[in-house]
């Protein structure tokens, strides 16, 4: 009886290699034929999507919950002494405890230094809101500026 030849890895791999392209080139050669003869049967019987097993497409999200993924936040506040920009979500800015703001609000001194438009009504009053949470003071005349106190006490 003739003793079985031994396969090198390189052997074994390339037949492998050529064993997939002939599956591949198979495939790929009745695959026409097949997708002719499933088309005629969904069409025969009038299967729907769901029926085959595909759900849906989804939705295609609005532009404004797209914009809720992708957040762009201003940033409203400014440094006095550098280029740093910043927003107060649920804790301020570094820079303003470096720079004395909550100093200047307690001792009713204007905060506009610290925004980036200080005409701007609504971030103006935004701000002015978290500095009297934190500081457990109501702003003054001269820090409101512009802003009357029904629109402070609104927003």
């Amino acid at each position: 009886m003739a003793e079985a030849k031994k396969l090198t890895l390189a052997e074994i791999l390339a037949k492998r290699k050529e064993f997939d392209d002939m599956v591949a080139a198979q495939l790929e050669a009745e695959r026409p034929a097949a997708l002719e003869g499933v088309l005629e049967q969904i069409k025969m019987f009038n299967f729907t999507a769901e029926e085959l097993g595909f759900r849906p497409a989804p939705a295609k999200a609005s532009s404004g919950a797209k914009a809720a993924t992708t957040r762009n936040i201003s940033k409203p506040l400014k440094s006095t002494k550098s280029d740093e920009t910043g927003v107060w979500l649920a804790h301020p800015p570094k820079f303003l405890e470096t720079e004395g703001a909550f100093a200047a609000y307690k001792s009713g001194k204007s905060i506009d230094a610290w925004l980036i438009i200080s005409a701007d009504k609504k971030a103006k009053t935004n701000f002015l809101k978290k500095l009297a949470s934190r500081e457990g003071k109501k702003p003054t005349k001269e820090q409101l500026g512009d802003i009357t106190e029904a629109e402070f006490q609104a927003a």
